[in-house]
């Protein structure tokens, strides 16, 4: 195999790695909160939203490349489904695990340094970096040690927080350079369904994870206690977007409860079947329905 050869089969691997169709979720609810910011009466342009999104998607592929690293043996010998199992890069040998860890490293160090560029230049506020840097120190905690948060039960939990919580909460900070508590208030339904899509992707990945000693809330919890939790948390989304509703916290909250019907299809699945589509199709239609909601309202005030 040529050098050129083996470079291109190299990038095409940490590509597959870095997990693209997450990518482009994250990317979606990032301008979600980039355009709540501008709802409420953020300023940025183009030239301050692009340099943080691209900060933001470094963070991401530095967390879920140490991820693919961390977790080669429960990926080695659980059932990859397009949700859950990783990319299945490393298990099937196509390249040395460490170039994982390597590229996670890299990422990683690159979304330091960028941030802090963005930082002395102003483009981005002091909240949204520490919001960034937090996620990123946070995403590295769910999978490695000595924290490795996903192996001591509160992975879906931490999950939630980060991706459902401090990311839309960075897009709004670097719109408008602050966040308040009417911020939190809008994006905490979309946490408690990413906590749901978090639980049904885990569960077909429990009997891997509990091969290699991974213990999972999916391996900590019976199958009964487990779907009382997910009944409870699609409880508390309703009354948290009726909150966010009463509150005027986001224009897209009336909306969202319309999701409650798929909601309630994916706790029939949930714990009685391996396929997650319900929860993940829930999970992305929090993000595209207010995206574009707050889309509408950030036209109609210009």
């Amino acid at each position: 195999m040529t050098a050129i050869a083996r470079n291109r089969d190299l990038v095409a691997a940490l590509f597959v790695m870095s997990r693209p169709a997450q990518l482009a979720l994250i990317g979606f609810v990032y301008a979600s909160g980039v355009l709540l910011g501008l709802v409420r009466g953020g300023t940025s342009g183009l030239d301050l939203v692009l340099p943080g999104g691209l900060v933001l998607l470094l963070s991401a592929v530095s967390v879920h490349l140490a991820n693919e690293y961390v977790d080669v043996e429960t990926d080695a010998i659980t059932h990859r489904t397009p949700f859950s199992g990783g990319s299945g890069v490393l298990p099937r040998g196509l390249v040395d695990r460490r170039v994982a860890l390597a590229g996670s490293l890299v990422a990683g160090v690159l979304t330091v340094v960028g941030a802090l560029f963005l930082l002395a230049w102003s483009a981005l506020s002091s909240t949204a970096g520490a919001i960034l840097l937090c996620g990123l120190a946070g995403g590295l905690a769910y999978s490695v040690p000595p924290v490795a948060a996903s192996r001591r039960g509160v992975g879906e939990l931490l999950n939630a927080w980060l991706g459902g919580m401090l990311l839309p909460l960075y897009g709004v900070a670097v719109a408008r350079g602050s966040v308040g508590i009417l911020d939190a208030i809008a994006f905490l339904p979309f946490a408690l369904i990413v906590f749901l899509s978090a639980m049904a992707t885990a569960w077909s990945d429990r009997v891997a994870d509990a091969a290699v000693g991974k213990r999972t809330l999916q391996t900590r919890v019976s199958q009964a206690g487990l779907r009382r939790i997910h009944a409870l948390v699609i409880v508390l989304f309703v009354a948290a977007e009726m909150a966010s509703a009463l509150l005027r916290a986001s224009p897209a909250a009336p909306i969202a409860v319309a999701l409650v019907p798929l909601l309630v299809a994916a706790h029939r699945r949930y714990a009685t079947s391996e396929n997650p589509v319900a929860s993940v199709a829930a999970m992305v239609l929090a993000v595209l329905v207010p995206t574009l909601v707050l889309i509408v309202s950030v036209v109609a005030r210009a």
